[in-house]
């Protein structure tokens, strides 16, 4: 996994549709961006672990997996608690804010994976907020307040920052060696 700067600005660039932000982004380079990079790892993570729950076979396994999932969702909580708090700030040094990152990675996000809105910023439209009430977005969900599921292939599109799940890069340039991925490659399962 690249987790450089450089692999992360790829995404950024993309988000506010320029060749190379000036100067380039860096996750590292303060709280705002760092957690803003974190917030979208940990959804990716989040998402697959409710879609994968349903199709793990035994009790045992079934219970480790949501445990690690119900971890992963309260990990993001309080990183979009802390981009909340920031909301209106101004990721340096840059003139976007917090608030304007998120929304537009979150965009890239749901482009990339090809499968309608998943990925929300801190700020929705007031159709996309929490059961259609609110436009403020701590806490992500469907339009009934349910966590967004993601398949392997879209965890794929979005990971290569490719939107094909069959050609790495982005985060994984060598792909992976599991045997899902495999097959997904060989039946050419974009």
């Amino acid at each position: 996994m690249d987790v450089s700067a450089e692999a992360y600005a790829g995404f950024v660039n993309v988000a506010f549709n320029v060749s190379t932000l000036t100067p380039p982004f860096n996750i590292y380079a303060n709280t705002p961006s760092f957690v803003a990079a974190a917030k979208g790892f940990s959804a990716f993570i989040q998402q697959y672990y409710a879609g994968i729950i349903p199709s793990i076979v035994g009790n045992d396994l079934q219970q480790l997996v949501t445990r690690i999932g119900l971890s992963q969702a309260a990990g993001l909580g309080v990183l979009r608690t802390l981009l909340n708090d920031v909301i209106n700030s101004t990721v340096q040094p840059y003139t976007f804010t917090a608030a304007e990152l998120s929304n537009r990675t979150s965009e890239v996000v749901n482009r990339l994976g090809g499968c309608g809105v998943k990925a929300e910023g801190l700020i929705v439209p007031l159709q996309l907020g929490a059961e259609n009430r609110t436009t403020s977005n701590v806490v992500p969900g469907d339009v009934n307040s349910l966590a967004f599921v993601r398949s392997e292939r879209e965890i794929l599109r979005m990971v290569f920052g490719t939107g094909n799940a069959t050609m790495p890069g982005g985060l994984y340039r060598d792909g992976f060696i599991g045997l899902l991925y495999r097959r997904i490659r060989d039946l050419q399962l974009s």
